[in-house]
């Protein structure tokens, strides 16, 4: 079968894509899968150098676009099956929505499949847990609860880098709510079921964000702060397969909390505890892992069943990131997470979004 000949919208020299989508690509599982053809930047001389970059990687030329006018241009491109988009979250409208119009026919033609990136759901540990309580090693579930702290390294308390400095505008989407909760969210929904309603608060208990340079140094400047870096979120889940009945769930989670050094002693990085009738499954972070990414739903953990340590078996491919095994589900027809999975989550979020905005309980049809 041939590879699918995958562009990409966002590659260049540093970025998500850079560090954690494409490297994956060019792992012996997934080299025969894949074949990088196409990239797009902001700025012709960024495109340029990442396109001279990953020729040398892939073997052959990759062609390099960039601007508004590159979402267009690499959806036209014939040699390329599959754009994948990996920008800032206030830039994805525009470019899917540009997408969207050079595939339209093609997707009423035969249809379009669409990958999206919420790969916890290939976590080892998640997988286990999903495994426990569909095995009845806790009985029903009943409930479900978590401690999650972002810590102040990351962009969502009192300190950002100015790259990031769009973290702090509710209205650019890039949120402790959308991003670790919707992530977070996505695992949920994988292990237990779906939330059928939600009640959620929010708080802003740093109203200035100050700024850093790509160096971590001051640069003396702050922006203003209306995302929310406090946040709660309970409601009730619908359990799945032998546990249909309804659960109960509680999230929270915190930006800008030191968990390094002398004030990150005895702090939670992360604790997620499903309580059932006979037992109770502990997730935690690993060990040896840096708290400051404990909050990251896509970095393993350890899971602990009635106390007890659980191994995690792993399997040939789980020698690839979780991104990896995304891709390589996408590209043999198996399991992984689709358009109509992101917006089931997304309906949660929008109805928490409104339920801090307005104090009310949104049922979830």
């Amino acid at each position: 079968m041939a590879p699918i000949r995958i562009g990409f919208i966002g590659l260049s020299s540093r970025g998500w894509a850079s560090t954690n989508l494409v490297p994956q690509l060019f792992h012996p599982l997934l080299s025969s899968s894949y074949s990088l053809t196409a990239l797009s930047t902001s700025s012709e001389a960024s495109a340029a150098s990442a396109a001279a970059k990953y020729s040398e990687l892939a073997g052959h030329p990759v062609k390099g676009y960039h601007g508004e006018q590159g979402f267009v241009d690499i959806a036209n491109d014939p040699n390329v099956d599959m754009v994948a988009v990996s920008i800032k979250v206030p830039d994805h409208l525009k470019a899917v929505t540009l997408l969207l119009k050079q595939i339209a026919e093609a997707a009423k033609r035969k249809g379009v499949r669409v990958l999206v990136g919420a790969q916890a759901t290939h976590g080892v540990y998640l997988n286990k847990v999903k495994e426990l309580i569909d095995s009845g090693k806790i009985g029903r579930v009943l409930s479900t609860s978590v401690i999650l702290s972002a810590p102040t390294e990351m962009p969502f308390g009192g300190l950002t880098s100015e790259v990031y400095s769009y973290t702090a505008d509710i209205h650019n989407g890039a949120t402790l709510l959308t991003i670790p909760v919707g992530h977070f969210l996505v695992a949920v929904s994988h292990a237990i079921g779906e939330f059928t309603e939600v009640t959620a608060s929010g708080a802003i208990q740093y109203p200035i964000a100050l700024l850093r340079d790509s160096d971590g140094k001051f640069t003396g400047d702050s922006v203003p702060k209306t995302a929310h870096d406090q946040l709660s979120l309970s409601g009730i889940i619908r359990g799945s397969g032998n546990n249909t009945n309804a659960v109960f769930a509680n999230i929270h989670i915190q930006g800008g909390i030191p968990l390094l050094g002398e004030k990150g002693r005895g702090r939670t990085a992360l604790k997620w505890i499903i309580d059932g009738e006979d037992g109770v499954i502990e997730v935690l972070k690993k060990e040896d892992d840096t708290p400051a990414l404990a909050f990251i739903s896509t970095v393993e953990k350890r899971v602990l069943l009635n106390g007890g340590e659980v191994e995690l078996e792993e399997r040939e491919e789980d020698q690839l990131e979780n991104a990896g095994k995304a891709w390589l589900e996408f590209a043999r027809g198996g399991r992984y997470w689709s358009i109509e999975d992101a917006v089931r989550v997304h309906r949660v979020l929008d109805a928490a979004q409104r339920s801090i905005a307005e104090g009310k309980k949104f049922v979830l049809q």
